[in-house]
């Protein structure tokens, strides 16, 4: 969903669902991101351009162990500032925003790191811990 900032009226209130599977592929760890819904209100004056945003989702993410699909739900409230004041923007004014691209690097904040699969087990990837062969020697001859 592109904004053209000039035709943006003073307040304009968003109510949409946006598809983002074109930028999926940019993440390593993400299947899918469903039915994205974006609420919100993106106020303008002048250039500087500010959206207050409710976004919800499904998010579909691999497994950290066995790279199975594991389904969620996301929901979170993002205020995004575009603005050439150094102190208070979170981008810089342009005259088309790209509200995908933007809503896409929001959810990559907002998801969570590690997932697992219900069947998952950490044990299998854990690496079985062997003493150093000079150490070996050491523990035996403590023994005696």
């Amino acid at each position: 969903m592109k904004l053209e900032t000039k035709l943006l009226e003073s307040k304009t209130l968003i109510d949409t669902t946006i598809d983002l599977s074109h930028l999926i592929e940019r993440s390593v760890d993400l299947i899918a991101l469903n039915n994205v819904q974006i609420k919100g209100t993106i106020y303008r004056q002048y250039d500087e351009v500010q959206c207050d945003l409710s976004v919800q989702l499904e998010v579909v993410q691999k497994c950290t162990y066995t790279l199975q699909a594991v389904h969620y739900p996301l929901e979170f409230d993002c205020i995004i500032n575009f603005s050439n004041d150094e102190e208070t923007y979170d981008y810089i004014p342009q005259d088309i925003i790209d509200l995908d691209e933007v809503i896409f690097a929001e959810i990559l904040l907002y998801k969570e790191p590690n997932v697992y699969h219900e069947s998952a087990s950490g044990e299998a990837f854990q690496l079985a811990q062997e003493p150093h062969p000079a150490f070996k020697s050491l523990k035996e001859k403590k023994k005696d």
